[in-house]
């Protein structure tokens, strides 16, 4: 499929740092997304690529007026510690052709662009979870590396994936990474609610980003994650006193000849 990569600026290789790629596609909750980009923000992330690609869908973006096509974004940042890639778009590609594709060509990309140089892939995104989520979601680890799976174990606030299917380019990009030779690649899943009007749950959003704050020793400021989950836990209470006010109705109006009314 039709690629086309457009870099903002060089980068010189021997200025890298032990690079690692974070990824961040929009999914359940807009997880990922939205913890990729507060990363990004907080540390000033300057654009590298706009990436087109023929199996994002047919859906032209309009912002101000501006009409715009799909695309993905690669941010970086060089940093003391690790530089950062970051990965992030509107959609992610819609075929499982363009998913494998997509992967393939974007690895191949970042290790020519390193030469070879990435010190690992990790994608993040969610978990759909049936039991009652702690103040901080716990995130489930999986990856083709178990030393590196190993040193995510690490923190209280993970455990491991031990069977499960992740769907789409989180789970394929970090996996092609790995299986292919490029650098491993790991998954996090943070676990979210089950609630179909919710379309983010900054919650889940910043448990990941917490865990690679201390995992990648970045200097985060959660100023506008903890305003949006104020705004989450808002909409919850408000939904949970209509939920209530409907309930005690039901009850108070329900009697013997209420079947028939």
């Amino acid at each position: 499929m039709y690629m086309k990569i457009e870099k903002k600026f060089e980068i010189e290789q021997e200025t890298l740092n032990n690079p690692v790629v974070l990824i961040g596609w929009p999914g359940i909750g807009l997880v990922g997304k939205l913890a990729v980009s507060a990363i990004k923000d907080s540390i000033d992330a300057e654009l590298f690529m706009d990436i087109q690609y023929y199996d994002f869908p047919p859906k032209s973006n309009v912002k101000d007026g501006s009409l715009d096509i799909p695309t993905a974004q690669v941010y970086y940042k060089p940093r003391e510690s690790r530089d950062l890639f970051i990965l992030t778009g509107d959609y992610q590609p819609q075929s499982p052709e363009g998913v494998f594709e997509f992967s393939q060509k974007f690895c191949e990309e970042m290790d020519s662009i390193t030469n070879g140089n990435i010190s690992m892939y990790i994608s993040t995104g969610a978990m759909v979870s049936e039991k009652k989520i702690d103040e901080t979601p716990e995130i489930y680890i999986c990856g083709t590396d178990s030393k590196v799976v190993d040193a995510f174990l690490k923190y209280k606030t993970t455990k491991i994936m031990e069977t499960g299917i992740i769907a789409g380019a989180n789970g394929i990009l970090p996996a092609s990474a790995g299986k292919n030779g490029y650098a491993p690649g790991i998954c996090l899943l943070a676990e979210t609610i089950p609630i179909g009007m919710i379309n983010l749950d900054p919650k889940a959003s910043k448990s990941l980003v917490s865990l690679l704050k201390d995992f990648l020793n970045i200097d985060m400021d959660y100023s506008e994650l903890d305003k949006q989950i104020a705004e989450m836990e808002e909409m919850f209470d408000k939904f949970k006193e209509q939920a209530n006010h409907l309930m005690k109705g039901y009850k108070q109006d329900k009697g013997v000849d209420s079947y028939f009314r």
